[in-house]
């Protein structure tokens, strides 16, 4: 995983996030920084930049010009 890639939330995060303020999404997002295991998304519905740790994410499109 790295910084141009597009990112998919894993269906199990539906579970983990039942209840919390972040929504389950299967809106693919576009990584624009890593920190550690902490990853900020540019969200295409809203415009925000999202935060999630990589572990929750699956990568569905590699950025290959880096």
């Amino acid at each position: 995983m790295k910084v141009g890639d597009l990112v998919k939330m894993k269906r199990r995060m539906f579970w983990n996030l039942k209840g919390q303020h972040q929504q389950y999404t299967e809106q693919p997002m576009l990584i624009v920084e890593i920190a550690y295991n902490a990853v900020k998304m540019l969200d295409p519905s809203s415009g925000k930049v999202v935060k999630g740790l990589q572990e929750s994410y699956n990568v569905i499109s590699v950025n290959e010009t880096q």
